[in-house]
């Protein structure tokens, strides 16, 4: 899921996160007849599914879709089901779903079925049950980032890690790649493993607690969402400790490229809102039409299409790239977990054409409504 040499990552990155890049849609998706596709995601709680739910309406009207959603399922597994099968019942041809967990939405993957209705996964690989198409970068290779930041940078100490939901192949993924990676990379540092399920308020508790607890002895914060960041950007300025404690991200929205730039922040994950609501929308479409896709067909993200598996279950995807980011290029070179290569170089934050640059320069500016901490001047990108 990754390119073979992950120093040329920087190149594929760019090609795929390209502002608003040309539609490159397979298939018949870009027919001029109006096609209703469903939407069922299980939050809109982050910065990250605020800007996906934006795109996701731009390209609704680029590719002719009348959407019919979001419903949220606010983490409520029946209620996802129930809400996918509401939109398969209001005529959706095709319904594009955020899961709940990995192993949640069988009865209505099942339901879909028996209507000639598929689903599209974005974000999240389903571990039961057969989608039409997964549209998700590599979460392990998210782990393994962070952690070659940290092994790159720390040499002792703690290192916290944020972690998500581990029943959702997200939060276990990014889990897996990290702790791989650090128990390979970074022996003498201690990871404190802290589940959050996706709440910020426990991401922020526990952040405050560990800084609490080992003071300076805490070196590095891997943020496995976006939510979190504002509140470990305050609670390690009160402690005086910002520029000492790394803080690792994920999602690349444009407050996180405000606090890379601005030095509150080491990194962040650049997840593409902007390329997932386009395959999304694209793949639904696909769908709709009964157009048949296989292993090795271009993809809209990645290069290629491929397989996607998780606790056993396989499914076609578009593994996009989600390259990391930092303030300037960094070249990195770690053991590496999964069998995919360890070195690669992260793109530096200035980078135009990182979809939370593009995104932030069309609503005031990444660092728009950002709170800084006291003392700190806010430089964008």
């Amino acid at each position: 899921m990754r390119v073979p040499n992950r120093l040329s990552r920087l190149g594929a990155a760019m090609a795929v996160i390209a502002a608003m890049a040309a539609v490159c849609a397979p298939g018949t998706a870009s027919a001029a007849s109006t096609i209703k596709i469903g939407v069922d995601l299980t939050y809109n709680n982050t910065a990250f599914w605020t800007a996906y739910i934006s795109y996701e309406q731009q390209y609704a009207k680029q590719y002719h879709v009348k959407l019919l959603g979001p419903l949220l399922a606010q983490a409520n597994a029946s209620l996802q089901n129930s809400q996918i099968e509401e939109l398969v019942n209001e005529g959706a041809k095709a319904v594009i779903i955020n899961p709940e967990t990995a192993t949640s939405l069988v009865p209505a993957i099942n339901y879909a079925a028996k209507h000639h209705v598929q689903l599209i996964s974005v974000d999240t690989i389903v571990g039961k049950g057969h989608v039409y198409m997964v549209v998700r970068a590599s979460n392990l290779i998210y782990g393994e980032d962070a952690c070659a930041y940290f092994s790159k940078h720390i040499t002792s100490g703690y290192v916290i890690d944020l972690e998500g939901d581990l029943t959702s192949s997200n939060g276990a993924d990014r889990t897996n790649g990290f702790n791989q990676c650090m128990q390979e990379n970074a022996p003498n540092i201690t990871v404190l493993s802290d589940p959050t399920v996706w709440v910020a308020a426990t991401a922020t508790s526990d952040t405050q607690t560990a800084l609490n607890a080992y003071g300076s002895n805490l070196k590095g914060i891997y943020d496995q969402y976006s939510g979190p960041d504002p509140a470990a950007v305050q609670a390690v300025a009160a402690k005086g400790l910002t520029g000492q404690v790394s803080i690792i991200g994920d999602d690349g929205v444009a407050y996180e490229m405000c606090y890379i730039n601005s030095g509150l922040m080491a990194g962040a994950q650049a997840q593409p809102a902007n390329l997932y609501a386009q395959g999304a929308i694209a793949y639904a479409v696909d769908a709709a039409k009964g157009v048949k896709l296989k292993v090795g067909e271009k993809a809209i993200g990645a290069p290629k299409l491929q397989d996607v598996s998780f606790l056993g279950d396989t499914n076609l995807g578009d593994p996009i790239v989600g390259p990391l980011v930092t303030k300037t290029a960094e070249s990195f070179d770690v053991k590496s977990i999964a069998g995919a290569p360890g070195s690669f170089t992260s793109i530096p934050v200035t980078n135009s054409a990182l979809w939370g640059n593009v995104y932030g320069a069309a609503h005031g500016g990444d660092c728009a409504g950002v709170q800084a901490p006291s003392g700190v001047t806010l430089t964008a990108p």
